[in-house]
Formats: C-alpha cells, sequence, structure tokens
C-alpha cells in the first residue's frame, strides 16, 4: 500500500518556513510512517509551509507519488484548513481519505457529518489502525473499514464507531519516527523533538490528552537514549525538545536516562516537561550533568482555589520551591499560565500575575484559556459546538476576535485579553526579569 501523510499548515503558520526544521516535526505521522515502512510499505509525509512546500507544490508530490490512501492529521488550530486539504485530496487522488488526530477523537460524528469528503476517522493512536488497514488493503485490494479497530465512519447513512484497540503497552516495539520521510527527506538543523512516553496521569481539566490518555506509557531508557544516539549520529542533533506530557512523571527513569547519557558521554543539550511535585535537588543536579537545559512547568494560576479546581493536583508552595531548586541548579524555567480559568475573578487574576513575578522564573507565558475539544471545559460549557457546521477558525487565537465569549468567567473576552496584554508588560519590563532573561540567553548563545 502507498500511504500519504500530510499536517496541514495551522494559521498563523509563518513560523514554519522551512522544512528541514525537525523539532517541528510531525512526530505522529512520523511513527506511522515507520510502522508502514517496516511492514513492507510505502510512505510518505508532507507537511506544508508558506515558503518551501507550499500546498500546491505538496500536490505536485502528491499526485506523483500515486497514494492508495491518505491521511491527515488535525488539531482545532489546523482544522479548517484540514477540511479543505480533505476535499482536495479526495478530488484529485480519488482514494479513501482518514482523519486522524485530538480534534477528531474528540468531535468523530460531527466531523464526519460536516466532512462527507472524509472516509473515516481513525480515534486515538494511528499506528495499529492504519497498519490494520494497510494489511487488509494487500490482501484484498480495498479498504474495509468495518475491520479497522478504533475506525469511525458512516455507511449508509448510520454512524459507526468501532472499538478502539488497548494503548499500545510496549513502546519499544515501535521503530524510531521516519523523520527521513519528511518532504522527500530534509537535511539535519541541529534541533530535534522526541517523545519519550505517552499519556499523562494529570486530571487537568483544560487539557485536551484524549489520544494518548491518562495511563503513563514510557520507553525504557535503554531505548530513549539509543534513540538520542541515533538523532546525534544520523542527524548532526545538538539540541532536543522531549515532547512529553510530563517528562518527570517516573523519576526513577529519569534518573537511568541521565545515567546512560553520562555514562555514554553524549554531547546533547535538551529541555522537557515537568510537573512542580516531581522534582528534588538529586533529580536536578542529573539531569543537569545529563545536558538539560531548561524546564518547562505548568503553573497554570496563583490561586489555590481554581488550581483546585482545575484538577492540577499540585499546590502554590510546590511550584515556589521547584522554581527555586531550579535557579540553585543553574537550570532555565519556563513556567506557563493560563488567564480565564474556570471560576476566574480579577483578584485571581491579580494573584496569577503576582505568582509569576515571585517565582523568579527565566522566563514566563500566558495564555487565554482554549476550551479545546476533548476536555473538562469544553464539555461543561461548550458542548453545543459539537455540530457539523461549526466553523472552528479563530476557536484558539490569542487574541480578542475569537468567535465566542468565554463561559467558565464572568469576566469578558475584552477583559482578558487587555489582561493577557498587561501581564506580558508588566512582566517582561521588569529589570530583574530582563536580566534573567539576558543571562539565559547568553548561556543559550554559548552552545550554539
Amino acid at each position: 500500500m502507498r500511504v500519504a501523510l500530510i499536517l496541514p499548515l495551522s494559521p498563523g503558520g509563518l513560523r514554519r518556513l522551512s522544512n528541514t526544521r525537525y523539532d517541528d516535526f510531525p512526530s505522529g505521522l512520523g511513527y506511522i510512517a515507520a510502522c508502514l515502512r517496516d511492514a513492507g510499505h510505502t510512505a510518505a509525509i508532507f507537511m506544508p509551509d508558506p515558503i518551501w512546500m507550499p500546498m500546491k507544490r505538496v500536490w505536485r508530490e502528491l499526485e506523483a507519488f500515486k497514494p492508495d490512501l491518505v491521511g491527515v492529521s488535525a488539531f482545532t488550530q489546523n482544522f479548517m484548513e484540514a477540511r479543505r486539504v480533505i476535499a482536495e485530496a479526495k478530488r484529485r487522488c480519488a482514494c479513501p481519505v482518514i482523519l486522524g488526530g485530538p480534534h477528531a477523537t474528540a468531535l468523530p460524528r460531527s466531523t464526519l457529518q460536516g466532512l462527507p469528503e472524509l472516509d473515516a476517522i481513525i480515534l486515538g493512536e494511528g499506528e495499529l489502525p492504519v497498519l490494520a488497514l494497510a494489511a487488509g488493503f494487500a490482501k484484498s485490494g480495498k479498504v474495509d473499514l468495518e475491520t479497522i479497530p478504533g475506525a469511525a465512519f458512516i455507511k449508509d447513512g448510520r454512524y459507526t464507531e468501532n472499538p478502539r484497540p488497548e494503548p499500545i503497552a510496549d513502546l519499544d516495539s515501535l521503530p524510531y519516527p521516519a523523520l527521513d520521510l519528511l518532504n522527500g527527506g530534509g537535511k539535519p538543523y541541529g534541533h530535534a523533538k522526541i517523545i519519550t512516553s505517552r499519556g499523562c496521569p494529570g486530571q487537568c481539566n483544560f487539557c485536551a490528552n484524549i489520544c494518548m490518555g491518562r495511563k503513563f506509557r514510557p520507553h525504557s531508557p535503554e531505548r530513549v537514549v539509543a534513540e538520542i544516539e541515533h538523532l546525534v549520529k544520523t542527524y548532526g542533533i545538538i539540541f532536543l525538545h522531549i515532547m512529553d506530557d510530563c517528562f518527570t512523571a517516573d523519576v526513577a527513569r529519569v534518573h537511568r536516562i541521565c545515567d546512560l547519557l553520562i555514562a555514554k558521554k553524549i554531547k546533547i543539550f535538551w529541555e522537557a516537561c515537568a510537573r512542580v511535585n516531581t522534582l528534588d535537588e538529586a533529580l536536578l543536579v542529573k539531569m543537569k550533568q545529563a545536558g538539560c537545559m531548561r524546564l518547562e512547568l505548568g503553573i497554570e494560576t496563583g490561586s489555590q482555589r481554581l488550581n483546585n479546581l482545575m484538577g492540577k493536583g499540585t499546590t502554590l508552595e510546590m511550584a515556589e520551591k521547584a522554581c527555586a531548586l531550579l535557579r540553585r541548579q543553574d537550570v532555565d524555567s519556563l513556567t506557563t499560565f493560563i488567564i480565564g480559568n474556570d471560576g476566574e475573578t480579577a483578584e485571581t487574576l491579580r494573584e496569577t500575575l503576582a505568582l509569576s513575578r515571585r517565582l523568579k522564573s527565566t522566563v514566563s507565558m500566558f495564555t487565554t484559556l482554549i476550551p479545546y475539544p476533548g476536555t473538562g471545559i469544553f464539555e461543561k460549557y461548550y458542548k453545543e459546538f459539537d455540530k457539523p457546521d461549526t466553523d472552528w477558525t479563530g476557536w484558539c487565537a490569542q487574541g480578542p476576535f475569537r468567535p465566542y465569549e468565554p463561559r467558565q468567567t464572568r469576566l469578558s473576552g475584552a477583559t482578558l485579553w487587555r489582561n493577557l496584554v498587561w501581564a506580558y508588560l508588566s512582566y517582561f519590563l521588569s529589570p530583574s526579569q530582563l536580566l534573567r532573561i539576558g543571562y539565559a540567553a547568553f548561556k543559550w548563545f554559548r552552545i550554539g
């Protein structure tokens, strides 16, 4: 089977100017493509960008590739573009077109009803369903959706949703993501990303981690380090973005990964996401020795009441302790905050800004809450948008032009936007904060 996989460009995608940036690589499609190749099929990954791989070039290369199946990946951010890509792929290639990703997994029925060109949605992880689909095609020369685990489709006007396969327990059984299949093969850029685990044990009501689930499923430390060696030797990677929802969920595993990196003298710098209740001094010392430059901590709010409503399972004291540990070990911290949480008030906004300054992190980022489909926030306040004709344009915008008013707080969208702007201005115009950023920039400049 010949399978073409496409990640449509998101609005505001001018950041994706080059198809050689492996830190933008669509890892989910990379795993699927690698599994297909290992099973004897032919796969190609297309990731359009505004300059080097515009859609007109994608269509030329796609028609030359002559796929038997086109797979599209969509988040809420790029869903409207994905709709256009699906319709055009069906017209040009005249083959089955399937869709995966968190948006379609959250809203499969309405997505199918609103997209007559779409043959099926793959719910959750894509590797096993796509392999089953390709194997069935190789035997019969056609796609039989009724036999595909995790497939949702409409047949004879009836919506059908097949049971999902169990989440892949042994992630080490998967091949490395097929970076070499991106846009016909790229050149090393120096940066890449890696996923060392799937699933997050957190219960945050704003998180749309519905494809990978809540159960933490890790690669073994040996497999993680072997993949890092592969990236360093094959692609010349010097910096890694570890994309796990929570890299430090299993502290013993992180210690072992770091021990192996140190013992093998692998020269790599990296960053990862962590939870504030998983960090201690011994772990940070080891991580820094192994090349850790920065940890991202989701603090979200300066109000313990809102923290509890979100289901974070942490305290503000834990956040302060974690940031103090990072400063002491000279590891950069990126703290993130959400404005417009469930139950947000003018007072809790002031508490959030106060905490962001008190933490003295290297840098803080502020966003207004996005009610992603599949989250507790969406189910509680925005469920009626789950319909075939919803226009998702601007749903994830950070400006004042979203197509809905916030419902989880009595504060208006304009008020939240003003507070977002003020948060950035007050935070980044602080002289002490500018000094911290300048010192961090100097460290990063030294590693290239």
